[in-house]
């Protein structure tokens, strides 16, 4: 049944957004202005590597091993007894950041929201919902996703005019001065939320095309990583470096500073309304993703089978892991990082080099099984040879743009923090650079998904 399932790169781009903006919103903010106060939001930009790492091996897996999931091509590659190791890891993983998105919502409703409601009673409704989408398939869920986090990147997009009577940019200034080593602890923070986008190698076996893959997780995350430094940029700049590190939801303070006249007020509970549904797709997502995992463990994909026992496994696990908010905020912000590079660079590197030595065994042979099963891909690439030569290379082009944008943001941050303390206009100059290589660079992944989707509507 669920080899028959497809998303398209727009569905892909909107889910790994998703993933890495809808539970990190809740989390980290505090801590990386603890750590690095004015210059809090330059944290996210080794997230943007990594996360770019983690697309160009989804989309060359893919390549070679199309219409399989990385539960299985870790098998096929590793072998039965390595494989199963391997998944097990990734699935314990993924366990943790559902545990942990799950008590997150929960703790975040009842510490602001809802007061007198039992954490077991807002901790079951989540796990319901769970039971409700792991009957159906992910298609499912990125369509729901589709309707709701358009929304919700509008709505962050628009915070800076709703709060531009609050902006004070003096907050942010002098920029990059605090020392290297306090941005480079804040940075490896913000891994931990790059590395959830790992649960999207579940479903490569939904997309064929290589080029699409990566190009729609890269715009994806990109854009789930501007809106978060966009956010911390919004705090620092109206709740100023100081106060923010002592809250536990500096973002929901944010928020509740917007009064639009006097007849509105209550913005935050609008915005509650849209985010509720986008966390909840990304949880949603995750599970599906474990039950991807559990099935392939079992050799099977009929995952629904399975469906009702591993949410209440998760309800039981949710609720005896965190005694407190503060143990729960201490282990998303601290432990997060740790679980990704704790497995995901070695795995990356093995599977690659798995895949290399079994194509030079196997060699022609491989060569056919590489382009023959992709019939978009040959498409595409057929089209390329007959007419379309100039709009691959345009791709290329935003291809390679957009790493060139990423690169020129790393040096100015590099050059900022270095000399900003003997003239401060470096550190200015070096930030406004910074800032506008995060927003070319969204827009370089956005026009790389344009180009994948012309060169297919031209086959």
């Amino acid at each position: 049944m669920d080899r028959k399932q497809v998303i398209n790169q727009r569905q892909l781009s909107w889910l790994a957004s998703s993933v890495i903006t809808s539970g990190g919103i809740l989390t980290l903010q505090n801590v990386l202005i603890r750590i690095s106060q004015m210059d809090a939001w330059y944290s996210y930009l080794p997230s943007v590597f990594y996360v770019f790492g983690v697309a160009s091996f989804f989309g060359y897996i893919t390549k070679h091993y199309p219409q399989k999931h990385i539960f299985e091509i870790t098998q096929e590659l590793l072998g039965r007894v390595g494989g199963t190791l391997v998944n097990l890891i990734m699935l314990f993983h993924f366990w943790q950041i559902v545990m942990r998105d799950i008590s997150s919502v929960s703790r975040f409703s009842t510490t602001l929201l809802l007061h007198n409601t039992p954490l077991e009673i807002l901790t079951l409704l989540p796990c319901l919902l769970l039971i409700y989408f792991g009957k159906s398939s992910v298609e499912v869920i990125a369509r729901v996703n589709d309707l709701f986090y358009p929304l919700f990147v509008v709505t962050v997009l628009s915070m800076p005019l709703l709060l531009s009577n609050e902006l004070y940019l003096q907050l942010v200034t002098p920029a990059m001065t605090m020392p290297i080593q306090h941005v480079a602890a804040s940075s490896v923070l913000t891994i931990g939320s790059a590395g959830d986008i790992f649960i999207l190698g579940a479903f490569l076996h939904m997309m064929s095309n290589s080029n699409q893959v990566r190009s729609s997780i890269r715009h994806g995350s990109l854009l789930g990583i501007f809106l978060l430094t966009m956010a911390v940029f919004l705090i620092l700049v109206v709740l100023g470096p100081k106060m923010p590190g002592n809250f536990l939801y500096p973002i929901y303070n944010l928020v509740q500073t917007i009064h639009v006249t006097d007849f509105l007020d209550r913005v935050d509970l609008i915005i509650l309304m849209i985010w509720y549904p986008t966390v909840a797709c990304k949880m949603i997502t995750i599970y599906m993703a474990l039950l991807l995992g559990i099935s392939a463990i079992l050799d099977k994909r009929n995952y629904p089978t399975i469906n009702k026992p591993v949410a209440l496994c998760i309800v039981m696990t949710t609720l005896l892991s965190f005694k407190n908010t503060t143990d729960l905020l201490a282990f998303s912000n601290y432990s997060a990082p740790v679980f990704a590079l704790a497995y995901q660079p070695l795995l990356i590197v093995i599977m690659v080099i798995a895949s290399a030595r079994k194509k030079r065994k196997l060699g022609q042979p491989a060569e056919m099984k590489d382009s023959s099963p992709s019939s978009q891909n040959s498409g595409v690439q057929a089209s390329q040879k007959i007419g379309k030569l100039s709009q691959r290379v345009s791709y290329k082009h935003w291809l390679w743009g957009g790493n060139a944008l990423m690169i020129l943001a790393a040096l100015c941050l590099m050059v900022g923090l270095m000399f900003s303390k003997y003239h401060s206009g470096i550190g200015s100059i070096c930030a406004i650079i910074f800032a506008i290589c995060m927003l070319l660079t969204s827009l370089t992944t956005y026009m790389e998904v344009s180009q994948l989707k012309q060169l297919e509507a031209g086959k």
